[in-house]
């Protein structure tokens, strides 16, 4: 595979993630806004207080935007590329509390960096 199919691989596949991650955190948020009687309560919560469900959803979003902006920069500024794939896969993994993007945005977002991280030196590319 030539190297611009994979950066454009990581690229597609790390969008989707962040896509994913901030519209299930939107959701949380909607469902504890007007459905809180759909959501159980949370652990160790004495009540169904939307409280909690809204700062689950404030780290869903801050990780779905941060794993955003890491495959835009991986995109527009590759010559760090590794930095934007560790970014990626380091506010992935947070992204599950809030149900990771549906589970798959998780995924992606682990793949996608994996590929930003194996790519050779963009010096090669040309």
């Amino acid at each position: 595979m030539n190297q611009s199919g994979q950066s454009t691989k990581a690229f597609l596949l790390s969008m989707m993630a962040g896509i994913l991650i901030v519209v299930n955190a939107v959701l949380l948020g909607v469902a504890a806004t007007w459905f809180p009687g759909l959501i159980p309560t949370l652990p160790g919560s004495s009540t169904n207080d939307s409280m909690g469900l809204y700062r689950i959803a404030a780290v869903g979003l801050t990780c779905g935007v941060l794993v955003l902006l890491g495959a835009l920069l991986l995109r527009i500024n590759s010559v760090h590329k590794k930095t934007w794939g560790v970014i990626i896969i380091v506010f992935s993994i947070p992204s599950v509390v809030t149900g990771g993007g549906f589970i798959i945005g998780f995924i992606l977002g682990i793949i996608g960096g994996a590929l930003a991280l194996s790519k050779k030196s963009t010096l090669q590319e040309t």
